[in-house]
């Protein structure tokens, strides 16, 4: 029976940061979204814009110093936690400027899905132009928004392990070169 009780699930750290990651949004689109008068015009830009830097500005004041503190957070395979706790200056405005930067873009991508779901279920089911069928909601939006930032993140990881491995190959390269006697200039 004891052993039974040990064998709970582990919940990853990186699903607990999703999820705090996700709540975070959810907030930021209810509060927006219900809550301005940016949410019931019928231009989305200032939406958009609204969005883009309160969920910018709440990751930055809220998401990054729980999860940062709280769970093991992986990065291009490997853990950032003291790395980016240590960033100061110029560094740490680059990576806040850097937050507001991918909510935006992760915002737009976003609405055009909103938009072009909206589209094709209009043509589908043959509804006026400009009838909105899948109108947008805090569990949608955050759910989109994080699968979204996950693959914008998770492709910006593989690039920069990808740079970086091709920096190691020429520093080693040009070590061996140089080591030889065979340097290349």
């Amino acid at each position: 029976m004891a052993a039974e009780r040990k064998r709970r699930f582990h919940v990853p750290d990186s699903w607990k940061a999703a999820l705090l990651r996700w709540w975070i949004v959810g907030m930021c689109y209810f509060m927006i979204g219900f809550g301005t008068q940016a949410g019931g015009r019928s231009d989305p830009l200032d939406l958009i814009f609204f969005l883009g830097v309160g969920i910018g500005l709440a990751t930055i004041v809220v998401y990054n110093p729980v999860a940062y503190s709280a769970f093991d957070i992986v990065w291009a395979g490997e853990i950032v936690n003291q790395a980016r706790k240590k960033r100061r200056g110029a560094a740490k405005a680059l990576d806040n400027l850097a937050e507001i930067g991918v909510s935006f873009c992760v915002v737009i991508l976003v609405y055009l899905t909103y938009q072009n779901a909206n589209l094709l279920l209009v043509e589908l089911l043959e509804r006026p132009e400009g009838t909105v069928l899948v109108p947008g909601e805090p569990f949608g939006f955050a759910t989109l928004y994080l699968l979204f930032y996950r693959a914008l993140t998770g492709l910006t990881g593989r690039v920069w392990a990808a740079r970086r491995a091709a920096r190691a190959k020429a520093r080693a390269e040009k070590a061996d070169g140089e080591g030889t006697g065979q340097g290349g200039g």
